[in-house]
């Protein structure tokens, strides 16, 4: 019998995988780490929903409607934000942490959106990689295509980087607009053909849910009131490391409470 089981059959208190560095899950308040997807259509109100998370919140403005967030306290928006942004306010958050002010930063970074977040990576990459597009002329505009599958890749990498960097920083909220998923085995060049379930947009970013704790969903339903999918649906994967109903209001600091109050019972029940 393996010395811990031996010490948990003799009544010893052993802690748990003594000798190993790390935290226990229980110790963990959930609440400080949150990183968290947040899909759905169009209007479906997935920046008001975000905008409920823990305050203070620095809000990156891809999509250039900051005008959706007026009157809401707590938030501080960067409109019309770039990678460059990105890329600067992590090193003020990371200089903050060094210099002993971490409560100088935000609680909860909010990136919306993730479609137009993918957009910004693209024209850094290519500002400095400038064989890998093809230029396209509508009338006076200019258009920037990707030309192979370079483009892709930084974007994935990119967004690998962006969560692994500010996750130690705080809470993470990206926001993803959904469509529907494209089936790559059926569809051709001029036909496509969809899988019938939901997807981000871009779809080749659906990947990058892997790499959050809880995706959420928001939709109106039939009565015309925005909710929350928090539980898997038969047409998108949602999950939640906190314990929540499978539908919920779209309120963060609420669903956090419940969380702590129904973990709290489990606890004393034990």
């Amino acid at each position: 019998m393996p010395p811990q089981e031996q010490a948990q059959g003799n009544g010893n208190a052993a802690p748990l995988l003594a000798g190993f560095s790390g935290v226990e899950s229980e110790s963990l308040a959930v609440e400080e780490k949150l990183k968290i997807a947040i899909v759905g259509e169009i209007h479906a109100g997935k920046s008001w929903f975000a905008a409920t998370a823990p305050k203070p919140i620095y809000d990156f403005d891809f999509d250039g409607r900051a005008a959706s967030l007026a009157g809401k306290p707590g938030i501080k928006i960067k409109e019309k934000a770039t990678w460059k942004d990105v890329e600067q306010t992590l090193s003020i958050a990371k200089a903050n942490v060094l210099q002993g002010k971490a409560h100088l930063n935000p609680r909860t970074w909010l990136f919306d959106s993730v479609n137009f977040l993918s957009r910004a990576i693209e024209d850094e990459f290519f500002n400095q990689n400038a064989g890998t597009f093809r230029t396209l002329k509508v009338g006076a505009q200019a258009l920037r295509i990707r030309s192979g599958w370079d483009g892709v890749n930084a974007v994935q990498r990119a967004l690998d980087y962006l969560i692994a960097e500010f996750a130690p920083l705080g809470n993470i909220i990206l926001v993803y607009h959904e469509r529907k998923e494209k089936d790559p085995a059926t569809s051709t060049e001029s036909v496509t053909k969809y899988t019938g379930d939901i997807t981000v947009d871009p779809q080749y970013l659906a990947k990058t849910l892997s790499l959050l704790n809880d995706v959420f969903r928001v939709y109106i339903d039939y009565a015309g009131n925005y909710k929350v999918n928090c539980k898997p649906i038969q047409t998108f994967n949602c999950g939640t490391s906190m314990l929540l109903d499978k539908i919920e209001d779209p309120n963060l600091e609420a669903m956090i409470a419940k969380h702590k109050q129904r973990l709290a019972k489990e606890k004393s029940e034990k």
